[in-house]
């Protein structure tokens, strides 16, 4: 980058003030967005592995109820009624009984929805469900290859793409600025606008 700005050439103490905070804007989005896309890396993985790895067992349920919670928006005002399916299973892995409760994978605030995926799993019913063959009692019963099912981790993959992509173009544009370069006003030659003298002929800049 090369500019003939006089105001860069007098004020080299005040381009680094802008660089570092550009480079600073830009590094909190940066790492933030990268820790994102880490986490739905890392439960997107959990959730292949349960659809590939894990075994599946025939299981009974024993219980099964409609949950509910209060959910308040981005502002913390406004609340909204979500519901979750809970249901708990009796099966039987390596000759031991497990009963195990487990939830959907998801809420909505459907109740019609959810109230059906209740009935669906309703207490004498037999269902095939995956298992951790590591351990037995974590399970689960709706794993599927939809979008819903790994819809959060496509999500936040999305969120942390945006925020990293945000937070290196900040961070670019700080960097860039300390690798500008200006014409020496005394010799011509070109020198980084960060510097207080030419290199070459000892100008002061």
């Amino acid at each position: 980058m090369v500019t003939n700005n006089p105001q860069a050439i007098n004020n080299p103490t005040a381009v680094m003030v802008v660089r570092l905070m550009f480079m600073l804007m830009g590094a909190i989005p940066l790492l933030l967005g990268l820790g994102i896309f880490a986490g739905a890396g890392y439960f997107g993985n959990r959730h292949y592995t349960i659809l590939k790895k894990w075994p599946t067992v025939d299981a009974e349920v024993v219980r099964s109820e409609l949950a509910h919670r209060r959910d308040k928006d981005a502002n913390g005002r406004t609340s909204t009624t979500v519901y979750q399916a809970h249901v708990d299973f009796r099966y039987t892995v390596g000759g031991k009984q497990y009963t195990t409760p487990s939830s959907s994978y998801y809420s909505t605030s459907n109740r019609a929805e959810m109230q059906q995926e209740v009935d669906t799993y309703a207490p004498g019913t037999h269902h095939p469900i995956r298992y951790n063959p590591a351990k037995p009692n974590d399970i689960s019963f709706d794993a599927s290859f939809t979008i819903g099912f790994f819809g959060v981790e496509l999500l936040s993959a999305g969120g942390g793409l945006v925020c990293t992509a945000i937070g290196a173009a900040l961070f670019y544009i700080g960097w860039a600025m300390g690798r500008a370069k200006i014409h020496c006003p005394s010799c011509g030659a070109m020198v980084r606008e960060t510097k207080q003298s030419c290199p070459t002929c000892g100008a002061a800049l």
